[in-house]
């Protein structure tokens, strides 16, 4: 009777050593793969940062106007402006 007991006590152990090895790999794992996220969030950041940089830098005044000239488009030299037409008929 009393070794059953014993072997049920360092049954009882081995289990337990057993799930203390597996969730300590378990929390090593997910350890790793949040310094993974951690890493891969930098990079995407980095990535918006550079991109918000170029697009304001795109769609800067100077940028468009360069663009412009080298598609082919200029600035008017003369603009002439259109008032809209008199009433034919005016109330008093």
């Amino acid at each position: 009777m009393k070794r059953s007991k014993k072997y049920i006590l360092i049954g009882f152990l081995g289990a337990l050593a057993v799930s203390s090895i597996l969730m300590t790999v378990a929390t090593a794992t997910s350890g790793v793969e949040v310094a993974k996220l951690q890493k891969e969030e930098a990079t995407l950041t980095d990535q918006k940062r550079y991109l918000e940089n170029m697009l304001v830098k795109t769609l800067s005044m100077n940028e468009l106007q360069e663009k412009s000239g080298s598609l082919g488009y200029a600035r008017p030299t003369n603009l002439v402006y259109v008032t809209p037409p008199e009433a034919v008929a005016k109330l008093p």
